[in-house]
Parts: C-alpha cells; structure tokens; sequence
C-alpha cells in the first residue's frame, strides 16, 4: 500500500528534471519501496501538459507508480471539501478536491509544492517548498 501521493505539481517537475524534486522522490523510494502514488487525475493534469518527445519519459513515469482510482467515497468526501470552499468554478479545483480527497480516504501524505491548494483539515502535506 501506498504512503504518499505525488500531486500533478510534483509529477511534472520530476519528469522535467528538477534535481530537488528528483533527490525527493528517490530519497522516498529508499526509505519506503512501493509508497509512491498517484490520483487517476494527475494522469489526466501530466498528459495534458506533455511537451512534445516527452511521451515515452511519462509512461514510464507513470507506470512505475500505483494509480489510485477515483471511487463513490473519495468523490463523495471531494463534493463535502468543495462545499466548504467559497468558489468552485475552476475545474483544478476539482481536480484538487479529488486530490485531497484521496488523501484523506486513504490516510495518505501529500507529496505537492501548492500547499495553499489543499487548505483542507486533517490531510497530511509532506513538508517540501520550492
């Protein structure tokens, strides 16, 4: 099972080699094998933002890590979390709600540098800045 799940913010600055980011991730791979996860979502997020001859490096990336799914009760905890926030017009919003969410079902860490996009109660940040 999973420990941490890597925000799309994370994803996309590991595939463009942010050696930071880089030295994290594989400083968690280390100390917990088989922790690393994402959301369903930030497949969706890290494909949109593909450049181009970055295809293969982002299989690859994503196929090295469990791919959490987004069920009736992550959604249903997402719906509660964008209920508490004053707009909910953006979609990344959404997709942040979910993120969140899935954190909290699953009593997973969050691995992201937008702290101030998960403002919700309860959810686990692992402390990195940027």
């Amino acid at each position: 099972m999973a420990n941490f799940l890597l925000d799309s913010d994370v994803l996309i600055w590991l595939l463009r080699g942010r050696t930071e980011t880089v030295e994290l991730v594989e400083r968690l791979q280390r100390e917990t094998p088989a922790a690393l996860a994402c959301s369903a979502l930030s497949i969706l997020e890290v494909w949109t933002g593909v450049r181009p001859g970055e295809e293969r490096k982002t299989q690859a990336l994503l196929e090295s890590l469990r791919v959490v799914p987004v069920d009736a009760s992550i959604a249903r905890r997402a719906a509660s979390l964008l209920s508490l926030r004053k707009r909910q017009r953006d979609p990344r919003e959404w997709i942040d709600a979910v993120i969140g969410a899935t954190c909290l079902e699953l009593h997973l860490t969050l691995v992201t540098y937008n702290l101030r996009d998960y403002p919700y109660r309860d959810i686990s940040l692992y402390p990195i800045s940027k």
